[in-house]
């Protein structure tokens, strides 16, 4: 008889599929958070530093305080 893979079994590949895909996303946003602070010290214009890490100028801002 072949093997069938139960839907508990499907389920649990996907999440860990999905967990992969999420932890990332969010180390590329640390990533790109660490970058931004490096600039900001080295006292690059706040919308330069938006436009190369992709963050939004909100974002950079609430880095300085």
């Amino acid at each position: 008889m072949p093997h069938v893979l139960s839907w508990e079994r499907i389920a649990k590949k996907e999440g860990k599929k999905e967990g992969k895909k999420e932890g990332k996303k969010e180390g590329k946003k640390e990533e790109k958070i660490e970058i931004a602070i490096r600039m900001l010290s080295d006292g690059l214009p706040i919308k330069s530093i938006a436009k190369y890490t992709g963050l939004t100028e909100k974002q950079v801002n609430a880095l300085m305080h």
